[in-house]
């Protein structure tokens, strides 16, 4: 029988299904992922810190591959890149910098 992680909501240890919630004190990132029978798939964000306000990555995965639109901010919350991806491949990429109008 699988046993719940301390600390980690809705995140079973043997089987990885569920929401994964992890704070790393070194890159200072924030983590959240779902997990279907050990393999990403769903909804997956990165947050510049340990409270969640302040997104750095966002996008979602089917079945392990990245897929559909993954946006990227910079810590003002402002767009910094947009990837479309379809089952893992990178299909178009648009980046923008501080001289054009972001978002």
């Amino acid at each position: 029988m699988a046993e719940k992680k301390q600390g980690q909501n809705d995140f079973i240890v043997s089987t990885l299904n569920g929401i994964y919630d992890a704070y790393d004190p070194y890159t200072k990132i924030h983590r959240q992922a779902k997990f279907e029978n050990g393999i990403l798939h769903g909804i997956y964000k990165e947050y510049f810190d340990e409270e969640k306000k302040q997104m750095k990555m966002e996008g979602h995965f089917e079945s392990g591959m990245k897929q559909g639109v993954w946006s990227e901010f910079d810590k003002k919350g402002r767009i910094e890149a947009v990837k479309i991806w379809n089952k893992g491949e990178l299909l178009e990429r648009t980046m923008y910098d501080d001289e054009e109008e972001k978002g």
